[in-house]
């Protein structure tokens, strides 16, 4: 298993630079264990970590930030995989640029719904004067004040944590967060994970997952309790791992997410004011596409799921007993980090 895993990192690092974390062995094990059946698929030119969910002629497949590359003639022989497994249908959700489209679209693909953000920031990991000097002045000044003010930051591998300070957030947001059980997943799986949490003074005021692959650090999910705000720990925990994953030799830091506008009526207006506040460059990803080969299948299949999901929240809310997985990816799209300040 760990040379399976090592040939199918090392593969993915010689096809795309920086190769996607959700194409990762990690990744598609964490899957695996949420509910999906993965499969690992060597292309003509690329590879592909397939998650696939129903049987027979209800099965459909879905490649999240794949495949590596995303070329067309590799999304081709991906789509004769699928032909050949006699899938109703695959869905893509490929780490290329928005004009890639015009390439599905060509394949016989339709927009479908994103699982994962289409647009996020990247911010550039340099020295610790020079990464501050990108920053807007108003977080420069907030992540000196952590630092002046006594905050401190520890990495570990901390998933109580984490979930208390979601838990925390979302209550606030009004918002679902994941289970204790999803975070351990990652931390167990991924190639390398890990939790900042920041304190001061014996309280623990905010945390952060964060994971590295293929020289780029992503952040995964975070949240804070929402005492201390003056401290700003949220700032702190966002730069110490910053600070790690350049002396670790990351080249970037992707902040997983951002949302669509600078609107004050937007209700993660606060999300993105903090996120822009740490400079990157804006990319914007092409999206996920489906591409239906049985479309009957297809719905069907759908309905299959719809139902089972209504079947696993009645479980959960004590009705019957024990629930299962919930079967789709379960990272958030964008609201891994919803800051108290």
């Amino acid at each position: 298993m760990e040379a399976a895993r090592a040939d199918w990192d090392h593969a993915l690092r010689g096809l795309a630079s920086p190769a996607p974390l959700l194409q990762s062995w990690g990744y598609g094990e964490v899957q695996a264990g949420e509910g999906w059946a993965t499969e690992r698929i060597a292309l003509q030119g690329g590879r592909a970590t397939v998650l696939l969910k129903g049987r027979g002629r209800l099965a459909r497949a879905y490649v999240p930030r794949g495949p590596v590359p995303a070329t067309r003639a590799v999304v081709a022989d991906l789509v004769e995989w699928a032909r050949g497994r006699r899938l109703a249908r695959l869905r893509v959700e490929p780490e290329a640029p928005a004009e890639f489209a015009d390439e599905l679209r060509e394949l016989g693909f339709r927009p479908a719904t994103t699982m994962h953000p289409s647009r996020t920031l990247v911010v550039s990991l340099r020295d610790d004067e020079a990464m501050l000097a990108s920053f807007k002045p108003k977080h420069r000044y907030n992540i000196r004040l952590a630092q002046k003010r006594g905050v401190r930051v520890e990495e570990g591998e901390d998933a109580h944590e984490l979930h208390r300070q979601h838990m925390a957030t979302a209550r606030r947001q009004g918002l679902s967060a994941p289970t204790v059980r999803h975070y351990q997943a990652r931390l167990d799986h991924l190639d390398w994970c890990r939790t900042y949490v920041a304190h001061h003074e014996g309280l623990r005021l905010a945390a952060i997952m964060v994971a590295r692959f293929a020289d780029r650090a992503y952040y995964l999910f975070g949240g804070s309790s929402g005492e201390r705000r003056e401290l700003m720990p949220t700032y702190a925990v966002q730069w110490e791992a910053m600070r790690a994953a350049a002396r670790a030799g990351c080249n970037d830091y992707d902040l997983w997410g951002i949302p669509p506008e600078n609107d004050p009526d937007h209700p993660w207006h606060g999300l993105w004011q903090f996120k822009t506040g740490f400079g990157g460059n804006l990319v914007e990803l092409c999206g996920a596409w489906d591409l239906e080969l049985a479309a009957l299948g297809a719905r069907a299949g759908d309905l299959t799921d719809r139902v089972a999901g209504a079947r696993r929240r009645i479980a959960s809310s004590g009705y019957l007993g024990s629930s299962t997985p919930e079967r789709r990816p379960s990272q958030p799209a964008v609201n891994n980090s919803l800051p108290g300040e």
